[in-house]
């Protein structure tokens, strides 16, 4: 944890999250959200509140994301990763100090 750890304790902003990424590409290769969800096999619902930021990349997205994509799903979960341990640490931050480390 603590090379993560020292990765987002020098972040001031949150990490991009990877709807914003997705919002990109789509721009880039003119595809309409609502084709891509098609594409992925998903809601049109489930690809807006990625794009939005409002929900996270799961691994059975980041499959279809990958797949889709040509890019592979573990570029999606490291995106999502970095966000979800980013916000950890802000919520957490006084806990996490309290932890003892043992090595």
């Amino acid at each position: 944890m603590n090379n993560w750890q020292n990765i987002t304790d020098t972040r001031l902003a949150r990490p991009i999250h990877p709807g914003e990424v997705i919002a990109d590409i789509l721009d880039d290769l003119e595809i309409n959200p609502n084709n891509f969800a098609e594409m992925l096999g998903v809601s049109n619902q489930t690809i807006q509140e990625i794009i939005n930021g409002e929900k996270s990349i799961t691994v059975d997205m980041a499959i279809r994301l990958g797949k889709s994509l040509g890019n592979g799903s573990r570029l999606w979960l490291n995106l999502q990763q970095k966000i979800d341990i980013w916000d950890a640490l802000q919520s957490h931050k006084e806990e996490y100090n309290q932890v003892m480390t043992l090595m």
